[in-house]
C-alpha cells in the first residue's frame, strides 16, 4: 500500500511548463555568475538579458532574445577567457521560433550566431601568442566548421536558462540524457517541489576512453597530417584525461508560467583541477 501510494504521490507531482506568451510581452533577466579555480580569484560577470516576444505563429512564437548590459571584474588575460563569451553576446539579437508551449524549436538567425562564435574565437585565439595568424585562421576555421543549426539548438537545450524547461512535463524522478555532436555526455534528473518550484541535477562524466574518442576526433579535423604522430606523442597525457562535472540547480516560477528566478552551482574537475561556477538569474 505504501509503494502504491508513494507511486500516486509522484504522478500527481508533475508539472507542464508552458508560460503565458503574447505577442509585444517583454521579460528582463539579470544573471550573475562567478567562476574560476579555487587557487585563483574569481571572475564575477553580470549580464542583463530581454527576452521579448516579436510576433505569434499559428504554431506558437517568435522569440528575440538579446543582451543589454554586460559587467565584469576580469582584469588579466586569464579571467577575460570567462567573460569574452558573454561580452561578445551584447547586442547580438537570437530569434527563437518555439511551439505554443515555449519549447524552442528552431533558431531563426542561425547564421548570425554562426558569424559572431567566429568572431569571439578570433578575440580567444588571439589571446594564445604561440599562434602564429595561419594557424590560428586553421584552428579558426575547423572548430566553426562545427557549428551548424543543430548544434546551436542542442547547446541551447541543455544550458541553464529562462527557456530550458518550457514544453516539459516534469515529474520527480524524470530524467534525461543527451549526447552532443561534440562527444559530450550528459544527463539530468528532475524533483517537482510544488508547483512553483523545481529543482535539477545534471552530471557529465566522460572517461579516459570517451575523452581519447572526441580529442581524436577534433585532432583529426584541425591537423589530419600530423594526427597520427600526436596521438602517438601524447597518448599517455590523454589517458589520464577525464572531465567530471556536477549541477545543481532550482527554478522558481510566477503564475504566468515564466522563470522567477534560477539559481545554479556548478563545478567540474579536468585533470585533478578543479572550477565552480555559481550562478543566479533573477526577473527584473
Amino acid at each position: 500500500m505504501s509503494t502504491l501510494l508513494l507511486a500516486a504521490m509522484l504522478v500527481c507531482a508533475q508539472t507542464k511548463i508552458a508560460p503565458n506568451m503574447k505577442k509585444g510581452m517583454k521579460k528582463v533577466y539579470v544573471t550573475e555568475a562567478t567562476i574560476g579555480a579555487p587557487s585563483n580569484p574569481s571572475t564575477t560577470i553580470t549580464a542583463e538579458t530581454v527576452y521579448e516576444v516579436v510576433d505569434a505563429t499559428p504554431d506558437g512564437y517568435i522569440l528575440d532574445v538579446y543582451v543589454t548590459d554586460v559587467k565584469t571584474n576580469a582584469k588579466d588575460a586569464e579571467s577575460r577567457i570567462y567573460s569574452l563569451a558573454t561580452e561578445m553576446l551584447k547586442d547580438v539579437h537570437t530569434k527563437y521560433l518555439t511551439d505554443k508551449d515555449g519549447k524552442v524549436t528552431q533558431i531563426l538567425n542561425a547564421e548570425e550566431g554562426k558569424k559572431h562564435i567566429s568572431e569571439m574565437l578570433d578575440n580567444v585565439l588571439a589571446e594564445v601568442p604561440q599562434l602564429d595568424k595561419a594557424k590560428a585562421d586553421e584552428i579558426k576555421k575547423q572548430l566553426t566548421g562545427e557549428v551548424n543549426d543543430k548544434s546551436l539548438l542542442e547547446s541551447m537545450h541543455i544550458s541553464t536558462s529562462p527557456l530550458t524547461l518550457n514544453g516539459k512535463t516534469i515529474s520527480t524522478g524524470t530524467e534525461e540524457e543527451y549526447n552532443t555532436e561534440q562527444g559530450i555526455k550528459m544527463k539530468r534528473t528532475y524533483t517537482v517541489v510544488d508547483k512553483s518550484k523545481i529543482q535539477s541535477s545534471a552530471t557529465i562524466n566522460m572517461n579516459a576512453d570517451d575523452m581519447k574518442k572526441m580529442v581524436s576526433g577534433l585532432v583529426e579535423k584541425l591537423l589530419p597530417n600530423q594526427s597520427g604522430n600526436l596521438m602517438d606523442m601524447f597518448g599517455s597525457l590523454i589517458g589520464n584525461l577525464k572531465i567530471d562535472a556536477s549541477e545543481s540547480a532550482d527554478y522558481t516560477f510566477q503564475k504566468d508560467g515564466w522563470i522567477k528566478s534560477i539559481t545554479s552551482e556548478m563545478s567540474y574537475s579536468v585533470m585533478g583541477t578543479s572550477f565552480k561556477m555559481n550562478q543566479k538569474v533573477s526577473l527584473k
